[in-house]
């Protein structure tokens, strides 16, 4: 085994053993698990975080001469950091508070996070089985405290029969990320979750891969289910890619095993599994995607920006208005942006459609929202950082680590992730809050940390 690939493998024999590797531990398992419950406890196990990702990065100064993807993020945090300075004090002093809070939230969206999230896990000492460990610390996180304690059969029921809709203890777009999130993880783990995993990384053979095959089965039809439910369709409209790279790249990486009975009955049960949903609710789902059908219908009739402002559905009609109020602000200004302050702040610079009168500021967009607050510049960092990510999540794949299946299913998951995050982002403005930024360095962290990983074993 080579010195690069090693890296993939997780197997960190020159990162410290000593106190360090427990407080990354500590702080790693707490971030992953607790923010569900209190937000002000997840951000300070991310700031006990953050130290320890300065000392590991301290120790590895030759990170950031071979880092491209540290690099890009480093550049993303200045600009950010620079461009809430200059709208705060030069462009528009009297939003200086504005802009200031929202560069601060700026700085820590989608990159910051990521970046600490994988510095943590290469200090940890086992990058790949504590990455994994911090998912299911995130997965009974969210269950143990927003899902369970709200719990009700008869909201659930009542959304699976009407079109009333259920959110499991969470905001509407929260709870349709975070079940698609979950679904992509179902299927980057399938092998595990299904066959089991030994030591070495094989398969395991035994009586019990029959019933880990129908465990998974019900794994994928609550999920369906529960998503279902949410009636979101934004949701909804993420999933179908983001599942449609998984399936297509976990069958290029389990290629020699595609035509096996067990991997055919597997994709046969998810095909039949989500015919099975589509059929049993196609009278809401028929209700929800022709109205946004009629909407995009409409969009796409319009003869100029301005026709936005007549679109008879409200609904979709004032998110089309969003959408184009913001291209309007960021043609104004398409390098830089208007600065981080919140889009309601910017509603002043131009006359408001009627269309938008009294409702909330935000864009309901978070790719119109990044072009309009930061301009061009920042959302070419951002897209930059994710493609970064999903190249690494490739050498990944290819690799040849000890734990070469671990780190499989961990860059397949990250992949079908990247892209349900990024057409999720095209109907949510949620992407700058902590819940979020919580849930995306946990699922992409790992990517981060095989990186460093490689680079490390590669510099020695």
């Amino acid at each position: 085994m080579s010195r690069s690939t090693a890296g993939l493998a997780g197997s960190v024999r020159e990162v410290p053993r000593g106190s360090l590797r427990y407080w990354a531990l500590g702080c790693l398992y707490l971030f992953a698990f607790i923010p569900p419950q209190s937000i002000a406890l997840g951000q300070l196990s991310q700031l006990a975080m953050l130290i320890v990702a300065v000392i590991i990065g301290f120790r590895h100064r030759h990170l950031m001469s071979g880092s491209v993807l540290l690099w890009i993020g480093v550049a993303y945090v200045l600009y950010v950091l620079g461009r809430g300075v200059i709208a705060a004090f030069l462009e528009q002093p009297e939003l200086t508070i504005a802009h200031l809070d929202g560069t601060s939230s700026w700085a820590r969206t989608i990159v910051l996070p990521t970046i600490i999230f994988g510095l943590v896990l290469l200090a940890t000492g086992n990058w790949a089985r504590h990455a994994t460990g911090a998912i299911v610390a995130l997965v009974l996180g969210v269950l143990a405290f927003e899902v369970l304690p709200a719990w009700s059969w008869n909201e659930l029921t009542a959304a699976l029969q009407g079109s009333s809709r259920y959110i499991f203890g969470m905001g509407h777009s929260r709870s349709g990320f975070l079940i698609g999130a979950a679904l992509i993880l179902a299927l980057g783990f399938a092998p595990a979750l299904v066959s089991g995993l030994s030591n070495n990384g094989s398969a395991t053979r035994s009586g019990a891969k029959y019933l880990r095959f129908f465990l998974w089965v019900m794994i994928i039809t609550v999920l369906l289910i529960a998503l279902f439910a949410t009636k979101t369709r934004t949701a909804w409209f993420a999933v179908l890619p983001a599942t449609f790279v998984v399936v297509l790249a976990a069958a290029w990486i389990y290629r020699d095993r595609l035509f096996k009975p067990q991997a055919l009955i597997g994709m046969l049960a998810l095909v039949m599994l989500v015919a099975g949903v589509i059929v049993a609710g196609w009278g809401e789902l028929e209700r929800r995607l022709t109205s946004a059908g009629e909407g995009m219908q409409q969009t796409l009739q319009m003869q100029s920006l301005a026709d936005a402002w007549e679109l008879e559905d409200r609904n979709v009609g004032a998110r089309v208005a969003y959408k184009v109020f913001a291209i309007q602000l960021w043609v104004d200004r398409p390098l830089a942006g208007w600065g981080p302050a919140e889009p309601y702040y910017l509603m002043d610079k131009r006359p408001i459609p009627p269309l938008l009168e009294g409702r909330s500021g935000h864009f309901h967009d978070a790719h119109v929202e990044i072009l309009a607050r930061l301009g061009l510049t920042g959302w070419l960092l951002i897209m930059a950082f994710v493609a970064c990510l999903m190249f690494e999540a490739f050498r990944m794949i290819a690799g040849n680590g000890r734990n070469k299946a671990l780190s499989s299913m961990l860059a397949l998951t990250g992949i079908g992730f990247a892209v349900l995050m990024l057409v999720w982002m095209l109907g949510t403005h949620q992407i700058t809050r902590f819940q979020s930024s919580h849930v995306i360095a946990v699922f992409l962290g790992p990517i981060c940390a095989s990186h460093f990983q490689r680079l490390v074993q590669a510099s020695e």
